[in-house]
């Protein structure tokens, strides 16, 4: 290119050919002469030009910054100081008459020339072009206004890899590559071409990250707004320049933010092909998205070769999503499931849940299975809301039979329930609606609730305050009546029960009760120190049944009948009670230590409550069998027996240990330790109560301590085996009045390693979340089912940055009621025990120890290995029900997780815990 002026080095300053620059000026000043005769704009613009052209020789910037529309009008060229010390100094904007482009163009750059004759302007050296949302990035561009069209490529590497380039990268012979962003996404090659009047662009080299995932391609094409055509594109999760894995293919296409559409596409693991298909989509867009899901292969002996989990995902709306799979194997049938979560953000919640089998057994009998869970929530408005939570199976061994998850195979018990409950009155009414059911799966029996009604008055007072004249309600002036409150409950049932699944005549119970307690506590402290309140507590309960008795002579047992008619019931009881609290501080000087502080809360209570089985009342029969043994049974069932006068003792203890003065003084509880006992003057014998001891500490956040402890004052009959009317005071001495009857500890420990260690976080570890849609209203995250997946394995790692972590728990047990036959349990848990070994192994262990008997009652061992782009786990059950190992190589990349080799072993086979 030929050149209108000169530089020339002198002394490491640019200087300028004065004599070109007056025949520029010349030119440039004709030009303006001659456009005064023309009504353009065209004008302006040269004479603006014409000036600035005279500024730039008196002052010579680093860089220069432009904001323009169309230079053609421009008519020099100007040469700038190549530096990368100084900031970018940006001109102000220059108002240019529109040529087409709709939009203002922004550039800096360390040098920039223009060439007038062809129309060229030439960026060199940190270039930068900012059009509309469009950024490109090189060490040089070139733009071509006649077209519209920037060129970027690198600048050559004068280091020649001194910068620590290997010798086979690019970047040993080129520097600042381009780089083309357009909002957040970006793209990065070896030249790229960009027309930013139809905003479109090729680019030779390409590579370009979306959601994780890279993709290359010898020559890239932006065919339309996000949208990319690319010649012999990978793709790939791996970031490293020779990826360990990756999917090759003729032709892509890549749609930002959607998917990326391959044909024909290989499969490969390193450099070696593995897979060939016809076509290939990968989903790049965020949040949830329609699409197959890929299945897994394996065999079993049992089974037989098996394919599990095919299926499709649907994603109809922002308020619901629907999984659908399929579970085939050889020997056995096949297993359908369906998901389906749906959500309304601030109304409503919930999901469906079922599953479909049709499995072979020997002898060639097919049956068939099915499970079905719904949960819903719904909050219909502020004082009313609607919960249902249910579940159903086939059969009482459905979960044993295909469930992989440990938990699923071990629950014996169904729960469901529907519950509707609307409050009022400022929240002190509630009325509840219950429908339940309660199947055991072992025995069959079952015990349905259709329905339970339920009426609520919380604490109200019988008198109010009087109103202020501030239109509330005030205590002054208040009376003793004034504090004197009470609380109803009313409830009305049906139930139904059966005590196996095959029994022809379940019994049908319907029964009504309501319950009013009143209280009045005293506003004032008595003497000022203690506090005194009492209460009456009455419940009615109407039946539509009752139970009658006789003894059959022949076997000397009572036989029980149902007599069908209305009848009630009506009990109550009596309690006062009355507390204080001291206060004992026992300064100290430890180090950070200041006092000990313990708050002891003694409480005394009576309270009294008839014998309700005497005949007085007729809700006990009484019969003597043929020994003439008296027997009493309860007509109602539930009715309190005995007489009841009872005088309660409580001291609480709480011990508190004060540390630093002043602002950062802070209490810490130590430990609390409790007693309770009582005396029963209407009981015949045995009036003494057990006492009752609690200890419990939480010296550190990570550490739990807790004992409870029961004594019994009287002595033991080893002979009867019974409890006798003889304090221990009398027949043992002073020193052993009381003797221990039971006995819990239980210790917690949870023990980890500091953040930030060789355990930190890594992609492999980092648990897999669903993306929440962030449009207003849409709460659905993809296939998340509050009963979890109970047909998969429970995860063997959890997600943590640190580089250990166990939980220790010990538990001893005694029981010495008849100290001639003493009972003991101990077991150590270990569990969710985890190391990082180093950075790329981790390990994991879980066993339940039994002490007393000196073997494991349950063990697991787990590996996992850090394979980069890869993991690899593997889970090893040495003993029990759940025996067996489960091996998996697979990618980490969440939506290509499916790609993997796995391996299964154990005495349950595919229906194993992994």
């Amino acid at each position: 290119m030929k050149k209108n002026n000169q530089r020339l080095i002198e002394n490491g300053v640019w200087v300028v050919n004065f004599y070109n620059c007056i025949k520029i000026r010349k030119k440039l000043l004709f030009t303006y002469v001659i456009s005064l005769f023309q009504p353009s704009t065209i004008s302006l613009i040269i004479f603006v030009i014409f000036f600035y052209a005279g500024l730039s020789f008196s002052q010579v910037p680093d860089s220069t910054a432009r904001t323009f529309q169309n230079p053609a009008q421009d008519t020099s060229r100007t040469f700038k100081k190549f530096s990368s010390n100084e900031d970018t100094v940006k001109a102000p904007p220059l108002k240019i008459a529109r040529t087409g482009i709709d939009s203002v163009v922004h550039y800096t750059a360390k040098i920039i020339e223009s060439d007038l004759k062809k129309n060229i302007t030439y960026l060199i050296g940190d270039a930068e072009v900012k059009f509309k949302k469009m950024t490109l990035k090189a060490g040089k561009i070139t733009v071509l206004w006649d077209t519209h069209t920037l060129i970027a490529e690198g600048l050559p590497d004068t280091t020649n890899g001194a910068n620590g380039s290997s010798p086979d990268s690019l970047r040993r012979h080129y520097t600042q590559l381009p780089v083309f962003s357009d909002g957040t996404d970006t793209m990065r090659g070896f030249r790229m071409e960009y027309n930013f009047k139809t905003e479109r662009g090729r680019v030779i080299r390409g590579r370009s990250e979306i959601e994780g995932g890279f993709y290359f391609g010898e020559a890239v094409k932006r065919v339309a707004p996000r949208v990319f055509n690319i010649a012999n594109g990978t793709y790939t999760t791996c970031d490293k320049e020779e990826p360990h894995y990756h999917f090759k293919g003729k032709r892509m296409k890549v749609i930002m933010d959607d998917k990326v559409i391959a044909r024909p596409v290989i499969f490969f693991i390193g450099k070696i092909p593995v897979a060939f298909i016809p076509f290939a989509i990968f989903p790049t867009k965020k949040g949830r998205q329609s699409g197959l899901i890929m299945p897994r292969f394996g065999s079993s002996r049992q089974e037989g070769r098996f394919l599990r989990n095919l299926g499709y995902y649907w994603a109809t709306n922002d308020y619901m999503d629907t999984r659908f799979t399929v579970d085939f194997f050889e020997r056995s049938g096949f297993l359908f499931r369906t998901d389906m979560n749906y959500a309304l953000r601030y109304h409503f919640r919930g999901s469906l849940s079922g599953s479909f089998a049709r499995r072979s057994f020997p002898g060639n009998l097919k049956e068939t299975r099915w499970d079905f869970r719904i949960n819903h929530s719904q909050e219909i408005d502020a004082n009313t809301r609607l919960s249902v939570n249910a579940s159903f199976v086939s059969n009482n061994s459905f979960y044993q039979e295909f469930s992989q998850n440990r938990s699923q195979r071990l629950q014996r018990q169904l729960i469901s329930n529907a519950t509707f409950t609307k409050s009022w009155g400022d929240g002190k009414n509630s009325l509840t609606l219950n429908l339940s059911e309660t199947r055991d799966l072992e025995t069959g029996a079952s015990s349905r609730t259709l329905p339970r009604l339920r009426f609520n008055r919380n604490r109200s007072q019988f008198f109010p305050f009087k109103k202020s004249k501030k239109g509330g309600r005030s205590t002054e002036n208040a009376k003793w009546y004034n504090y004197i409150y009470y609380t109803y409950s009313g409830t009305y049932l049906n139930l139904v029960r059966k005590d196996s699944t095959n029994d022809p005549d379940p019994r049908v119970e319907r029964r009504a009760d309501h319950t009013v307690n009143i209280n009045f506590t005293s506003p004032k402290r008595i003497f000022g120190w203690l506090s005194f309140s009492q209460s009456i507590n009455y419940r009615e309960k109407w039946v539509d049944r009752t139970k009658s008795f006789s003894i059959d002579t022949l076997t000397n047992r009572v036989v029980e009948h149902e007599d069908k008619g209305f009848a009630a019931r009506r009990i109550f009881s009596v309690t006062a009670s009355a507390n204080t609290k001291l206060y004992g501080l026992f300064p100290m000087h430890l180090g950070p230590v200041k006092a000990i502080r313990h708050v002891m809360t003694p409480s005394i209570s009576f309270s009294y409550r008839p014998d309700f089985s005497s005949p007085f009342w007729g809700y006990y029969q009484t019969l003597k069998d043929t020994n003439g043994v008296e027997i009493k049974r309860d007509r109602f069932g539930g009715t309190p027996r005995g007489e009841v006068a009872s005088l309660n003792f409580t001291l609480s203890n709480l011990f508190q240990m004060k540390l630093g003065e002043g602002e950062k003084e802070k209490k810490i509880n130590l430990f609390n330790l409790d007693f309770r006992s009582g005396y029963n003057f209407a009981a015949d014998s045995l009036k003494l109560q057990n006492l009752f001891t609690t200890f419990r500490a939480n010296p550190r956040r990570n550490l739990g301590i807790s004992m409870n402890m029961t004594h019994s004052f009287y002595d033991f009959d080893r002979e009867t085996g019974r409890t006798i009317d003889k304090l221990l005071v009398n027949s043992r001495g002073l020193f052993k009045f009381i003797r221990l009857t039971q006995l819990r500890f239980d210790l917690h420990w949870r023990l980890s390693g500091k953040k930030g260690g060789p355990g930190k976080s890594k992609k492999g570890f980092e648990q897999k979340e669903a993306t929440e849609v962030e449009e207003e209203g849409s709460v659905i995250q993809q296939n998340q089912s509050p009963f979890g997946n109970r047909f998969e394995p429970e995860n063997a790692f959890s997600a943590f940055d640190i580089p250990w972590r166990a939980n220790v728990s010990f538990s001893f047990s005694i029981n010495k009621f008849n100290p001639t036959r003493v009972t003991r349990t101990a077991y150590i848990d270990l569990s969710n025990v985890e190391l990082q070994l180093t950075r790329k192994w981790r390990v994991g262990y879980r066993v339940r120890y039994d002490l007393e008997n000196g073997e494991i009652a349950d063990q697991r061992i787990s590996l996992y290995r850090d394979l980069h782009c890869w993991e690899a786990q593997f889970n090893w059950s040495p003993s029990g029900v759940s025996r067996g190992f489960y091996f998996k190589i697979n990618i980490k990349a969440s939506h290509l997780q499916n790609i993997k080799i796995e391996q299964r072993g154990g005495t349950t086979s595919i229906f194993s815990p992994f």
